[in-house]
């Protein structure tokens, strides 16, 4: 990664977490272009050049906070009317989309997470 990539990468990372943009299940590069005030290639050169694309690091940082949140019980699908709302909060466009990409990244489902880190937690 070259030294332009690299700062245009903190500048992105800083702004995603600090904004937590990555709750927005319609955030877009564009939108993420024009939060940081960076143009469409360097943008996407920078994320490219840590992660697979936007959408993988966008649903990386989903699942990291989800999975935070359920560990330190801050997450309790009970304050919510169904799980699509649930999937929504954290900014995964449904909870198909939530269970596909919590499995891809963890190897199990939300319902399945969530038992096996309460679970872990009661040890």
């Amino acid at each position: 990664m070259n030294s332009v990539d690299e700062l245009i990468y903190e500048i992105v990372d800083d702004k995603v977490k600090k904004n937590k943009l990555y709750l927005d299940p319609h955030m877009t590069l564009e939108k993420l272009c024009d939060v940081v005030g960076a143009n469409r290639t360097y943008v996407s050169r920078a994320v490219c050049s840590k992660h697979k694309n936007l959408k993988d690091y966008l649903n990386g940082m989903r699942t990291e906070n989800l999975i935070e949140e359920i560990t330190s019980y801050k997450c309790n699908d009970s304050n919510f009317e169904d799980l699509d709302e649930l999937a929504c909060s954290y900014g995964f466009p449904s909870r198909k989309s939530m269970d596909r990409i919590l499995a891809k990244h963890t190897g199990v489902s939300y319902r399945s997470l969530r038992k096996r880190l309460k679970r872990e937690s009661c040890r």
